[in-house]
């Protein structure tokens, strides 16, 4: 949809642009022999601009006129307008599919950000050694952290190590460590839990509650998709509560490890301070993209028992992403191309009102759900209702979920009458 807004607003901007070319074919030339009639130019880029317009409106080829200055003026703006327009519906179409990629480069590159954590301790380790009169007392033994199985397990992964050198996904960048140092000195190195653990104590449930705290509107259930946190349970008490419960020392060592990374994940990059204003500098669409970004983090670690071998397959961004990538792709050029008729159904849906003057957002929500009801036959026309209702709440008006129900639901009967709207597939008899 957001590509769909820009794509429009640059459609604007290449409206103005082709009337600036008219504006330009009649600027006196100060330069010429005679003196130009300013006059007689003046109404020449009126004219010009004025016959724009009405093509822009009818979208029919212009009659030619007696003025062939004008016509010349008239036919480079319109070519000049529709080379343009086709520009940017490929280049905005591609935006769309790099920034639903570009989801699953940020969770690549922040399971690569543990690495450069260590990396950040082992710098500031060297400095405590180099310091005169040597470490300080009071100095932070990192070396649990340092040694985390978790952490090591992680970064040995295959499939990360791969994708990490393919698409360039490492946590390398100045500005990035920058913020990854300031994290660990303002908010990591003095956390309660955080020192507990460098202490080498048991965790527990209750430890960890604040990086629980938050609840995540992005994902589809209100949460972040991985069901409720487990303590951490030492081998002693492990023994004390039976023999299924008891792990080996090094097995309860990697489980701690790993619930700790968890924490520092959910405390300290997906909430905190300087880690989440660097990720947001870094991408725009960081608050946006950041539940999904999350929910795939966290159920990568989940998915790294103490058992899992190197060669685990990470998250995928979607179950099919080649389906899901040709589904948008088709949905957004499928909607610029039959842009004016689903501006016609919407103009004539909405009695007593300009279609005009009808949001662009909401126009656009309404004719992506027209597009959808239309084309995709697997898709139930109430499914189809319900998730475009659902996108104006998070992106329109307060007034947008009952303007968009009210204008689809009535279009949607009004379609599934005429038979511009067929459905096909095991429960879906009579368009439902």
């Amino acid at each position: 949809m957001q590509s769909l807004y820009a794509y429009h607003q640059a459609v604007g901007a290449d409206f103005g642009l082709a009337q600036d070319r008219i504006a330009e074919a009649f600027e006196p030339d100060l330069n010429a022999e005679v003196a130009p009639d300013r006059r007689q130019l003046e109404g020449q880029r009126k004219l010009g601009e004025a016959r724009f317009r009405e093509w822009y409106r009818t979208q029919e080829a212009p009659e030619k006129s007696d003025d062939k200055a004008v016509d010349l003026a008239l036919n480079d703006a319109i070519r000049y307008f529709q080379d343009q327009v086709k520009k940017d519906g490929k280049f905005f179409g591609g935006q769309l599919l790099a920034g639903a990629e570009s989801i699953h480069d940020q969770y690549l590159h922040l399971l690569n950000l543990p690495a450069s954590l260590l990396q950040v301790l082992e710098e500031e380790t060297d400095r405590e050694a180099r310091r005169r009169l040597g470490p300080r007392d009071n100095a932070l033994d990192t070396s649990r952290l340092a040694g985390s199985a978790a952490i090591a397990k992680l970064m040995a992964n295959e499939q990360l190590q791969g994708l990490t050198i393919r698409r360039k996904l490492q946590w390398l960048g100045t500005e990035e460590l920058e913020a990854l140092r300031r994290a660990w000195r303002d908010e990591m190195s003095a956390h309660p839990t955080v020192l507990a653990y460098l202490k080498g104590q048991p965790l527990s449930a209750a430890t960890l509650a604040t990086a629980d705290a938050e609840t995540e509107v992005g994902a589809t259930d209100g949460t972040d998709g991985e069901g409720p946190d487990e303590a951490i349970i030492s081998p002693a008490a492990a023994e004390a509560e039976g023999p299924n419960l008891a792990a080996s020392g090094e097995e309860a060592e990697y489980e701690a490890d790993l619930e700790f990374l968890r924490f520092l994940y959910k405390e300290f990059i997906f909430k905190g301070e300087e880690l989440p204003r660097q990720l947001e500098i870094d991408d725009l669409n960081w608050e946006e993209n950041r539940p999904i970004v999350r929910n795939l983090v966290l159920k990568t670690l989940k998915m790294l028992p103490y058992a899992a071998t190197d060669q685990q397959e990470l998250m995928n961004l979607s179950a099919n992403w080649a389906d899901d990538r040709e589904f948008a792709d088709t949905l957004f050029k499928q909607t610029l191309v039959d842009d004016a008729k689903f501006e016609g159904l919407i103009g004539g849906s909405v009695q007593n009102w300009d279609v005009d003057r009808v949001a662009l957002l909401d126009k656009i929500i309404l004719k992506m759900a027209l597009c959808e009801m239309q084309l995709f036959r697997g898709i139930p026309v109430k499914v189809t209702i319900n998730e475009y209702i659902e996108i104006s709440k998070l992106y329109s008006t307060p007034k947008s979920k009952q303007f968009v129900n009210g204008v689809l639901d009535k279009l949607a009967q009004d379609l599934a009458a005429s038979g511009d709207i067929r459905k096909s597939g095991r429960g879906l008899l009579d368009n439902q």
